[in-house]
């Protein structure tokens, strides 16, 4: 089971914006790459991290945890990567 970085900014973004399609324009990325992406990720980990039938959308109970280490996830990279960065 592989999960990649990019999916978890992807859900922490449709987590934070509410919209699959607000989420991929700051990510750079088309709706359908997040929307794919996302599910996926769901897939692998055999979890609905958000419901689709509601509108908007909602996170689910599993979801809430889910981000919620994902960002963790994402502070400790960029922690990681930062010292590295061009322009620091």
């Amino acid at each position: 089971m592989i999960v990649t970085l990019r999916q978890m900014q992807y859900i922490v973004a449709v987590a934070k914006l509410g919209s699959f399609s607000k989420a991929a324009d700051a990510c750079a990325a088309d709706q359908s790459t997040v929307s794919h992406q996302i599910k996926t990720f769901e897939e692998r980990l055999g979890v609905q991290v958000f419901d689709r039938t509601t509108l908007p959308i909602s996170i689910t109970d599993q979801g809430k945890s889910i981000i919620e280490q994902c960002e963790k996830v994402i502070a400790e990279v960029e922690k990681l990567v930062s010292p590295y960065k061009k322009g620091n």
